[in-house]
């Protein structure tokens, strides 16, 4: 029998409470790793089962997964931190960005509760000038149904702008805090929605930045100051801050571009303390967020009402966090980090939570060399909308709302790759792979991925490595990160399709994570070293030949 939502928050928090109040030996103030070692299991046999499935996992950072008890397993990559002399450890404070978001909704519900607001509250009784707020809630904004257009990663439509060069302009001046809030505030009161509110779902960080300004206003605090004393100094967590700059002490890697675009400062550490509250711009640790999760989870921070509404479903968000098949997760990605809140509800341990903060911008490759080389790989060309590669004879007519990826993003994917692969073949084949370009619509989240991949390296001693069988390590790579999140992914008949003229094999797979969302994965050998391969994530099987149509 089913149980309710009520009830298993308060099974869940009993438990939670119970087991934080014992003082386990097993915590993460106990737990040092040495130079030698840098990962560290738990002992405890109960854990054997759970271990399995991290025991040996390493990341370009750190990461812990940890239960409302104990800690079962740690890792901290080898290198420094940023003074020089001190390792990277679970104390290593990092940007979380996005997963702040989490953050801004539980204030949000603290500050309903003592009623000082209500979700329903509209959008006009906090800014009267905004006209269009007559018809949006906090609980639009909280749950990504506003139709807000997205300030930071659709800036065009937001600030009533056009083309490239003006979209990297006005992203500089938000991220080097040049622009100012009521200049966010203006240009959002003429912008258009992406669509009517409460109607569908749509990512956007506008939605928690306004949120901020509404605690702001209501608590008569900063942001900053308020989160320290309503979450920081409750969950005990000593190295968190908000609002701040200088307390990271990670080291930020391949930065270069993000300093010439003005996209951080010269360091390659965030440099928006205002422009980033709300919607990330919170800096922690391991240490820290599992005192947050366990805090939250455990009925510290929010009563058992309040924790319903934080988790309720809309559309495959809830309030900061993304509802999976057994739990909820949320990621973070900044300039120079990614981040990554994963909670999972066990009968057998409370909650297992899993969190990792990275480093992006390094890539562990088999060899220093770049992995194409020696091949006839050409790097595409990206120019008036139309992505060319000559070699591959590829023409894609990018659709107007798709965003092309920069070098560093694009390094940042294929790094968060590498990091989640545990399996020699897999890494094998991935450090053997570059992306030539991507393509992601914000409004639709849709994106267009190209890759090629060097069989010589990444498969080696396989010369006849074949469209099925790089499509086969696609499907199994992805399904398996997809299963270790509770989710699934099954797959259709595969068939040939052209793009432009040239025959490819395609895989379509339905993921069931948070809902349906279709995969598609195109191959096609282009000689005895090179295969092209195209993803199209998250198209409806109504538009997918439209997609494929963008293929001249």
């Amino acid at each position: 029998m089913k149980k309710t939502v009520a009830a298993i928050l308060a099974f869940s928090m009993c438990i939670s409470l119970a087991s934080c109040s014992r003082n386990s030996k097993y915590s993460l103030d106990k737990i040092k790793l040495s130079d030698a070692e840098r990962s560290w299991s738990c002992p405890d046999e109960k854990y054997k089962e759970l271990l399995e499935s991290y025991d040996g996992y390493t990341v370009t950072g750190t990461i812990a997964v940890a239960t409302d008890k104990d800690v079962v397993y740690l890792y901290a990559e080898d290198t420094l931190e940023k003074d020089g002399k001190t390792k990277v450890s679970q104390d290593t404070v990092f940007d979380i960005a996005s997963l702040s978001k989490v953050f801004t909704a539980v204030a949000i519900l603290q500050l309903q509760e003592k009623g000082k607001l209500s979700i329903a509250d509209t959008l006009d009784k906090y800014f009267p000038e905004y006209v269009t707020g007559k018809k949006i809630t906090i609980y639009n904004l909280l749950h990504m149904n506003s139709g807000i257009p997205d300030y930071l990663n659709n800036p065009d439509p937001f600030w009533n702008i056009s083309g490239e060069d003006a979209a990297n302009k006005q992203i500089s001046e938000i991220l080097l805090d040049k622009t100012t809030d009521e200049e966010l505030l203006q240009a959002m009161y003429k912008a258009p929605l992406d669509f009517e509110p409460g109607s569908e779902y749509g990512y956007s960080n506008t939605n928690y930045r306004l949120l901020a300004f509404i605690i702001e206003k209501l608590s008569g605090m900063k942001l900053s100051d308020y989160l320290k004393k309503n979450i920081f100094d409750k969950c005990g967590m000593k190295k968190t801050t908000s609002m701040a700059t200088g307390d990271m002490t990670y080291v930020p890697a391949d930065f270069a571009e993000l300093v010439q675009y003005g996209f951080s400062d010269k360091d390659g550490y965030p440099a928006c303390p205002n422009n980033s509250r709300g919607d990330g711009g919170i800096h922690s640790c391991l240490t820290d967020m599992v005192a947050f999760d366990r805090a939250l989870f455990g009925g510290k921070l929010l009563s058992q009402k309040s924790m319903e509404i934080l988790l309720k479903d809309e559309n495959g968000y809830c309030c900061g966090l993304t509802k999976n098949k057994n739990g909820y997760s949320h990621d973070g990605s900044s300039m120079t980090c990614v981040a990554n809140n994963k909670i999972t509800e066990s009968e057998e341990f409370g909650h297992v939570y899993v969190i990792s903060l990275e480093r992006t911008g390094v890539m562990p490759q088999m060899s220093g060399d770049d992995p194409l080389s020696g091949t006839r790989y050409t790097k595409g060309t990206f120019s008036d909308g139309v992505y060319v590669n000559e070699y591959a004879k590829l023409k894609l007519n990018v659709p107007k709302a798709n965003t092309p990826l920069t070098e560093a993003e694009l390094l940042q994917m294929m790094n968060s790759y590498l990091s989640d692969a545990r399996d020699k073949k897999d890494k094998t084949i991935l450090s053997a792979t570059r992306y030539d370009a991507s393509f992601w619509d914000g409004i639709n989240s849709i994106s267009i991925e190209i890759q090629f991949l060097n069989t010589k390296i990444g498969v080696p001693g396989d010369p006849d490595f074949t469209e099925d069988e790089c499509l086969d390590f696609i499907v199994d790579y992805n399904r398996a990160g997809i299963e270790k999140m509770g989710g699934t992914q099954t797959e259709k008949e595969r068939t040939k399709v052209k793009l432009g003229g040239q025959e490819f094999i395609r895989a379509s797979t339905v993921i069931d994570y948070y809902g349906k969302m279709n995969m598609y994965y195109y191959a096609r050998k282009l000689d005895d070293n090179l295969i092209c391969m195209i993803n199209i994530s998250m198209p409806t099987d109504k538009n997918i030949a439209d997609y494929e149509k963008m293929f001249e």
